[in-house]
């Protein structure tokens, strides 16, 4: 196997309105909140016109590689009805299986976990999210005959707030010296787990995955002790760039930080190098939900096709490119088969 994803297990419902219709069911433009599934179930009633799609970070990023020619496979939680797997939960698995994905779901005694993602004129956005069994994965769902079957590990950034979890992933990626990949998943994850993600980048093999946002927020979480020079007259990205470079040092392989800039490219640092790799931006973007996870399966599978950093980086870009214009990573199969076969670098998975 190549990548074991361990995250939420969620569906991405999308909504594509003429009008205002979060405000008038109470939600705030561009607000990201998190509801109970009985309230997103109210929301749902009164929302017409929606598309459903698998989603949550690290399976986004499993569907993303596995359509590129990774062989792949998704630990999560999904939800029951009936004492059966729920709609939803049923839903999120055939998406992942049609791209090959290996799933292993274990069920729950609740709903699954659902976003609903309100697009209004102007660009307004709005996100009602109910986790439900998402975040409830169990140490024991952790089996060490699957993970040491992978060659990467990748996981959602939210499992952190699971120590039990997090701590058996990393003591086995340790053990057997499997590359471990973390996607930050927001700044208030960040901010929160700046030791244990410090620790993780000190001690194990990993390549780290990050928006403007939780880069920008790790290196204030990490400036003490860290920053060599006075960065109060520098701009966010000669910062960021201060205190990243110092975690990724040229006596070290690892750690290989990598920051997601959206329409400007993306820029990593490992080894005491800094790499990066501009992109032609959207003006428009239809959606930009899973873009950044797309980019992460991609350049895991530029990755695992050993090509070169600056490679890696240009191809994540060129995929996240492409779900720009569906509904979360509502993937073209097609697509990503001619990505694969014109623009994916090295020796073909």
């Amino acid at each position: 196997m190549d990548i074991l994803g361990i995250g939420n297990a969620l569906i991405d419902i999308f909504c594509f309105s003429d009008d205002e219709t979060a405000l008038s069911l109470g939600l705030h433009p561009n607000q990201a909140i998190h509801v109970t599934s009985e309230r997103l179930d109210e929301l749902l009633l009164a929302v017409p016109s929606r598309i459903s799609v698998s989603g949550g970070s690290a399976s986004n990023s499993v569907k993303a590689a596995a359509a590129l020619g990774a062989s792949c496979a998704f630990i999560g939680c999904v939800g029951t009805e009936d004492r059966e797997r729920d709609i939803w939960g049923h839903i999120f698995a055939k998406e992942l299986k049609a791209f090959g994905v290996q799933c292993v779901l274990e069920n729950r005694k609740e709903t699954s976990g659902r976003c609903l993602v309100i697009h209004m004129p102007g660009g307004l956005k709005s996100i009602a999210c109910a986790p439900g069994a998402a975040p409830t994965i169990h140490p024991d769902q952790i089996a060490p005959d699957l993970l040491t079957r992978a060659k990467i590990v990748h996981l959602d950034g939210q499992v952190l707030r699971n120590a039990a979890v997090t701590d058996r992933i990393i003591s086995l990626c340790k053990e057997h010296d499997i590359l471990l990949t973390i996607d930050g998943a927001s700044s208030d994850i960040i901010s929160t787990y700046t030791d244990k993600i410090h620790d993780i980048l000190m001690h194990l093999n990993c390549i780290l995955f990050l928006n403007d946002n939780e880069a920008l927020t790790l290196a204030k979480s990490l400036e003490e002790g860290t920053a060599s020079t006075d960065t109060g007259l520098q701009t966010a990205d000669e910062y960021i760039d201060t205190v990243l470079s110092f975690l990724a040092p040229k006596k070290r392989h690892f750690p290989c930080i990598v920051q997601k800039k959206g329409q400007n490219g993306a820029k990593a640092w490992m080894e005491g190098e800094v790499y990066e790799a501009p992109t032609d931006g959207i003006a428009n973007p239809l959606d930009d939900t899973g873009a950044g996870d797309t980019f992460d399966g991609a350049f895991l599978a530029a990755w695992l096709n050993k090509a070169t950093l600056v490679k890696c980086l240009a191809f994540g870009n060129s995929a996240a490119r492409e779900v720009l214009m569906v509904p979360g990573t509502r993937l073209d199969e097609q697509c990503f088969a001619s990505l694969r076969k014109d623009k994916l670098p090295g020796k073909h998975l």
